[in-house]
């Protein structure tokens, strides 16, 4: 099957098939109270296992409709800038977990720095027999994030585990992070996701054995014995595949790939781009020489600040220093789709039959649609995939419900769909949420998923700013009550009360981006808006000032 390229999305619009509109769709809310939820595992039976980056493992009993914990992880959690995205992070279920009881988890210990991927035996509601199949040494130096750690399995009983490129991203401009500076090493992704000797940066594909180890399927992107490459590799060349699906007809993998900051094109290469990325086979994505459709990077001397020539997409090089795999690497390759920076996610291809007949599976006008969903700003998309793997149609979907930072997408047994939301904050929030997304043929009245946003309180619905900034990537940072990673906009709409000029500074901060007015964290830019959208945001911002803000 041959890949699908992604040009169409910023060229010509798709046709798109008619599909049912929100009022025919239930969002019914199954679990309260979550701290930074990570990803979900749907059985069978309809129970729901729950992983939170903080260590619990949680069980939802849709008999009882209680949540309980299963096991409490030690883990390696955010302390200052170190250890940003370890801790608990995926979970999936055996294929034949209804026999065996065996679940597989990826989490990160604090120490040594690693993350390890292990099964366990649920059995009476709790588990034990751990069998750690893989030792992954990472990082955790300063300002390191990127560590991906979502779980699926294949029709095939071939286990996909996604790592991120585990690199200082904050340094290098929202550009490749290149530095081959001394003791700076964990600020170049060439040590992890463009070294085939390193599992770093990668998908890995392995099939588990009933002895708690793993066997190569063939065809992944190293035959095993080949010298300085790791055969667990399927696909390389990831800055953080946070979330991934599998066909389960095809078995062909789906990534959200989470892109860089940068808010413009340069000499040193292209703004940033979202991407999802699609493997009928293995092969190479690209980072952190392309992004997109393979637009190039250039080389780039960070202590002497001098550009180098850009890398070549048919045989790219990693001559870095601290390279251990080839220097030649394979040709990378197109992503499925790709915006414009956000936090684009994959979740799973569904087929209308399936599904046992279940009056409230999802409408056979979905049928053979990829579902990919925004973590920043809880759009849902739908792909329709063709015979060949290529696009038929994309569209947005059910975009009058209300999903705060959707971190994964599950099919239940009945056709249905569950979205678990991570929470509102960046870190250590306790608002996550597990939620159950039913169809009906017939229309139905609006429910508890409708209603003003949350993380907006404080700023009137009717005004003409609030939808711009629902929609907008800054929710991944900022709320108007709650500090994030980000400042509240409380405090923006404080700090600039009595500024003159402060309308102005504000819409040039949207537009433009910038760090250093509230940390070293960047803030990425939005060109996508003209001077009145702009005005609308920041006057519904400084709204947030008892008695407005005057200039």
């Amino acid at each position: 099957m041959k890949l699908a390229l992604s040009l169409a999305l910023l060229a010509a619009p798709f046709v798109s098939a008619q599909v049912p509109d929100d009022s025919h769709f239930q969002v019914d809310t199954l679990v309260e109270g979550l701290v930074d939820a990570m990803e979900i595992t749907v059985l069978p039976t309809e129970d729901v296992f729950i992983v939170e980056r903080t260590g619990a493992l949680k069980w939802y009993s849709p008999k009882s409709g209680e949540t309980k914990v299963v096991k409490q992880f030690d883990v390696s959690i955010k302390t200052g800038e170190k250890s940003r995205e370890t801790g608990l992070l995926g979970i999936t279920a055996d294929p034949n977990f209804m026999k065996n009881g065996w679940i597989y988890v990826i989490y990160s210990p604090p120490s040594p720095e690693e993350h390890r991927l292990s099964r366990f035996t649920f059995k009476k509601g709790t588990l034990s027999n751990e069998k750690i199949l893989l030792h992954i040494p990472q990082s955790r130096e300063d300002g390191v994030c990127h560590e991906g750690g979502s779980l699926a399995f294949d029709a095939k009983g071939n286990l996909f585990l996604s790592l991120g490129d585990n690199t200082n991203p904050f340094k290098s401009s929202g550009y490749a992070p290149l530095n081959e500076i001394k003791k700076l090493e964990h600020q170049n992704s060439q040590r992890t996701s463009g070294n085939t000797n390193d599992l770093r940066g990668k998908i890995l594909r392995i099939r588990p054995t009933d002895d708690g180890k793993y066997e190569i399927p063939k065809g992944n992107l190293f035959a095993p014995g080949t010298r300085d490459t790791k055969p667990e590799i399927y696909a390389m060349g990831c800055r953080n595949p946070w979330r991934i699906g599998v066909d389960q007809r095809t078995n062909i993998l789906y990534w959200g790939e989470v892109g860089p900051d940068a808010g413009q094109n340069s000499d040193r290469g292209p703004r940033g781009y979202c991407e999802i990325n699609q493997a009928p086979t293995a092969g190479n994505y690209g980072w952190p020489y392309f992004v997109a459709d393979n637009k190039a990077y250039a080389a780039y001397d960070f202590e002497k600040k001098k550009l180098g020539d850009k890398f070549v997409a048919s045989a790219p090089q990693n001559k870095s220093r601290l390279n251990t795999g080839l220097e030649t690497l394979p040709p990378a390759r197109i992503p499925l789709w790709f915006q414009p920076r956000s936090c684009y996610c994959a979740g799973p291809v569904y087929y209308y039959d399936d599904f046992d007949p279940s009056p409230i599976k999802l409408p056979k006008e979905l049928d053979g649609c990829l579902i990919t969903y925004d973590w920043n700003n809880g759009r849902m998309q739908l792909t329709k995939l063709n015979e060949e793997g290529g696009i038929a149609w994309k569209k947005d979907w059910l975009l009058s419900k209300k999903f705060i930072h959707p971190a994964d997408v599950e099919l239940g047994p009945d056709g249905s769909m569950y979205v678990l939301e991570y929470c509102s904050t960046w870190y250590d929030g306790n608002d996550g949420k597990l939620k159950k997304v039913s169809y009906s043929p017939d229309k139905l009245a609006a429910n508890a998923n409708a209603g003003p946003d949350p993380r907006l309180a404080g700023i009137a619905e009717k005004h003409p700013g609030y939808p711009l900034l629902a929609e907008a990537v800054c929710l991944s940072c900022h709320q108007t009550q709650v500090k994030s990673i980000g400042p509240r906009y409380t405090d923006v709409a404080d700090k600039y009360r009595d500024q003159k000029g402060a309308r102005k500074l504000l819409m040039e901060k949207i537009l433009k981006g910038g760090v250093g007015a509230w940390g070293e964290i960047p803030m990425p830019p939005n060109p996508q808006y003209n001077e009145e959208q702009l005005s609308q945001m920041v006057d519904a911002i400084l709204s947030l000032k008892p008695g407005g803000h005057q200039e």
